[in-house]
């Protein structure tokens, strides 16, 4: 049982979201901890909300809606009605959005065995591609993005005539991420690019960077 609130305190300078598990049901902290770890990664990728401030843990109190409930229940206070910033955030749809989005993940999560994990991509080796040929690279990554996701392929440096960015769409989490990289010119030569991964809900990854060598054979 997810019970929405908004939060009030008498100190105006209180604020962000927190969650409530009851203090004789430490299992269900498990499910808070999740909830938060989701509002904070979808909240903090929305431009504006970066540093918004989300609980880092589920606290444990004496709340009727959490003792009473005979499933795992939690009480999420989105924001404090008391204070001035996040009575701003709360009137505006995109936060409200957002913050429900990272509760719907965290949930997901709990409910299905995961863990609520950093979304980010591993290091990309540097490779070498004959020139007017391609090669298929496969783009590991951490996290539980919300799908369709786009890998960004965007150019650092360009020691070639030719070096176009493009985005590719993912729309199946059954299917790999991978980049077609392409070497077709006729004349050998090098680009760093910098590539990172985003998903539905606009979390993004840091950027990734690699070189790709076009060299003749």
């Amino acid at each position: 049982m997810l019970s929405l609130h908004t939060n009030g305190n008498p100190a105006p300078g209180v604020r962000g979201a927190e969650v409530y598990h009851h203090r004789t049901k430490p299992e269900d902290k498990a499910l808070g901890d999740s909830i938060l770890c989701g509002m904070r990664e979808v909240i903090h990728a929305q431009p504006g909300y970066e540093s918004f401030p989300v609980r880092a843990e589920s606290v444990a109190e004496g709340h009727g809606e959490n003792r009473i409930g005979t499933m795992p229940s939690v009480i999420v206070e989105t924001a404090y009605h008391s204070n001035p910033e996040d009575v701003a955030a709360l009137q505006d749809p995109v936060f409200r959005s957002v913050a429900m989005k990272g509760v719907e993940k965290g949930y997901r999560l709990w409910a299905t065995g995961k863990a609520c994990e950093t979304m980010a991509l591993d290091p990309l080796p540097d490779v070498q591609i004959p020139v007017r040929s391609s090669l298929i690279v496969p783009v590991a990554f951490k996290g539980n993005p919300q799908y369709p996701v786009v890998l960004e392929l965007g150019v650092a440096s360009c020691m070639e005539r030719s070096c176009t960015p493009s985005d590719k769409e993912f729309q199946d989490p059954s299917q790999p991420v991978q980049l077609e990289l392409l070497c077709n010119g006729g004349g050998a030569g090098t680009v760093r690019w910098r590539t990172r991964l985003r998903d539905a809900d606009g979390v993004v990854t840091e950027f990734q960077e690699f070189n790709q060598s076009c060299v003749l054979t």
